[in-house]
């Protein structure tokens, strides 16, 4: 990820803990999840540009998880302290909860990426774990999973998901080809 794609993310997390409180890493990443797959449904851009995995209770943001994890003692690199330096643990008896040491920056993200955002939190902050596992489990997920158990989860199926309409899927497409010519 670039790190104008790390500040972004970085920013959506701190936003989501911030509306929510101190939150489990579970909600923390299914918030997301369907904050970036509705996102890219309703406008053909992601909210995030994370790698989502097929994992066994549901869709889990690879870079983000990776930052999480440095939290107990994972694996650290520049890229993922510029995450996790802004969380911490605040309770060893419940040390899947995370909360913020610092803000998000607002100016990272846009006036829709609060609005998926805030319609995520609304729907999925006070969800039991195995209801937003199931949830999660969309066609995207599911897809990912067929092929292998950690898959990458395709961004297309991830908006279709989330009820994008053809036009919305050819523009999102279209879009794809160009990035992979420009890149080229």
């Amino acid at each position: 990820m670039s790190e104008d794609e790390i500040l972004k993310l970085k920013a959506a997390v701190l936003y989501i803990i911030k509306q929510c409180g101190t939150i489990d890493y579970f909600h923390l990443f299914k918030i997301l999840y369907f904050a970036d797959r509705e996102h890219y449904a309703v406008y053909g851009r992601r909210l995030v540009n994370d790698t989502f995995c097929a994992l066994k209770n549901g869709p889990v943001p690879s870079f983000l998880y990776d930052a999480v994890k440095v939290l107990y003692g994972g694996e650290s690199n520049d890229e993922l302290r510029m995450i996790s330096s802004a969380l911490s643990v605040t309770d060893s008896d419940y040390r899947y909860f995370i909360s913020a040491v610092e803000s998000p920056d607002m100016d990272e993200l846009s006036a829709s990426d609060v609005e998926m955002l805030n319609k995520s939190i609304s729907e999925n902050q006070i969800l039991p774990f195995d209801t937003l596992s199931r949830k999660s489990h969309d066609i995207a997920w599911q897809e990912a999973w067929g092929k292998a158990q950690n898959s990458p989860m395709e961004p297309v199926l991830m908006a279709r998901a989330a009820g994008a309409s053809d036009a919305t899927i050819e523009y999102i497409r279209e879009n794809e080809l160009f990035d992979s010519l420009t890149q080229a």
